[in-house]
């Protein structure tokens, strides 16, 4: 079986969207594998956005992460790892693409995700390949923490 991380990010948590974007991938058929709640700290960020490292929006996306864009007072993120059959590309599409402006409108970031103050707030985070998921998911989880 497939596996991959889902983090509902700040902007999502402070909007109360948890349970909407939890009921369209529960829709997908895949089983919860493992839920927790994390504050993120700059060196977790920086590690699962290793990718954007040397970019010119990888500090922005870094702050966003850890709640300290637009003063978000919850500072954690709801992280979750999902399996089963094309786990991977049943969440990534029905997530749609990074910038909103560009997703279709029915996906949840085309739906609910902005750009605000130059930041992409897009409210979920899916592993977009195998590879990432496994690096992604040894980073938020420990091996114990998923039920296989």
């Amino acid at each position: 079986m497939e596996k991959t991380l889902i983090l509902i990010k700040p902007d999502a948590i402070e909007k109360r969207l948890t349970g909407v974007i939890l009921d369209r991938i529960e829709s997908l058929g895949l089983q919860l594998a493992s839920a927790k709640v994390a504050v993120v700290t700059e060196k977790l960020a920086r590690e699962h956005y290793a990718n954007l490292a040397g970019t010119p929006f990888v500090d922005n996306v870094v702050k966003f992460m850890m709640g300290n864009f637009n003063n978000i007072e919850n500072r954690r993120v709801y992280a979750f790892v999902y399996k089963g059959e094309d786990a991977i590309a049943k969440v990534r599409h029905i997530i749609g693409v990074t910038d909103p402006d560009k997703a279709d409108p029915w996906t949840i970031r085309g739906q609910f995700g902005q750009k605000k103050n130059g930041v992409i707030q897009n409210c979920v985070h899916a592993s977009g390949s195998q590879e990432d998921a496994e690096r992604e998911i040894a980073l938020w989880f420990k091996p114990e923490e998923i039920v296989e």
